[in-house]
């Protein structure tokens, strides 16, 4: 009897696993859906050479959106990017500070204010996605760009979500004028889920690359790109919620012994309810 009741109350626990620890790795894209996200980024460079010291710093708030324009049947996403709002402020190496902040033009730069402007509220990007974040095609913007840094920051395998689950991407970074003339550098990026909880699941990211260029000066535009941090992923929605990303990173002797060349930076991504 005992027996018979422990093996009921077992199998009555199987139904009772919330239904996202089952689901799998996916977008769950919609028609007509649209993703809001705040997003705040903070650079600094300082770059020593000659015992001269130069740093510029660059702080940079926006609200982009994603709207899902169209759904085919094989479940690809037509997805439209447009930028809702930016304020840019950047502060030179010679100590200037030049400003753009879409909510007030009248303070803004005069020469960031005619740059930047007719970038509000346009269209900047129109790509098409499938659920697990894969670039299937670019109708506008640089595909170069987007398969290096995935609209939505990760690429899924076909897989249920499990924790301690990881998995890789490899892509190529390309180097376009200025910082080249299109070589390729092949880079990986891996993904970790370290936790799932109501719902959420919580996702190392880590960058790193295969090949570089032999010339240390030709490197630092990689610096940009070797990020590291977590995301935070929705399941039962479907949906990036959040994203805490950052680098620090150094190259040595880029313009002769003592040389020395720093970029670090901070990236919050945050979906608006």
């Amino acid at each position: 009897m005992i027996r018979r009741f422990l093996l009921a109350f077992a199998f009555g626990l199987t139904f009772t696993v919330p239904a996202f620890a089952q689901l799998p790795w996916q977008f769950q894209w919609k028609k007509g859906q649209v993703l809001t996200y705040k997003v705040k980024h903070v650079t600094s460079v300082v770059e020593v050479v000659n015992t001269t010291r130069n740093q510029s710093d660059s702080k940079l708030d926006l609200v982009n959106r994603w709207e899902v324009t169209d759904l085919d049947v094989k479940g690809i996403a037509t997805l439209k990017l447009t930028l809702v709002s930016m304020r840019n402020e950047q502060k030179r190496a010679k100590g200037d500070t030049v400003l753009f902040d879409s909510q007030n033009l009248e303070k803004s730069t005069p020469e960031l204010r005619e740059q930047m402007k007719k970038y509000i509220g346009a269209t900047l990007a129109i790509v098409r996605m499938d659920g697990f974040g894969r670039i299937i095609d670019v109708k506008q913007g640089s595909r170069a760009t987007f398969e290096a840094e995935p609209p939505f920051l990760v690429v899924f395998p076909a897989a249920k979500a499990e924790a301690g689950q990881a998995w890789r991407r490899p892509f190529k970074i390309v180097f376009d004028p200025p910082y080249g003339t299109g070589e390729k550098f092949d880079a990986d990026q891996r993904y970790e889920c370290k936790s799932i909880k109501d719902g959420k699941a919580t996702i190392s990211l880590s960058t790193s690359f295969k090949t570089m260029p032999d010339n240390a000066r030709e490197r630092l535009p990689l610096l940009q790109k070797e990020v590291q941090g977590e995301i935070v992923f929705d399941l039962p929605t479907g949906r990036l919620m959040s994203a805490r990303l950052s680098i620090d990173k150094t190259i040595e002797n880029h313009q002769g012994k003592g040389s020395s060349y720093q970029f670090k930076s901070q990236y919050v991504r945050d979906l608006v309810e």
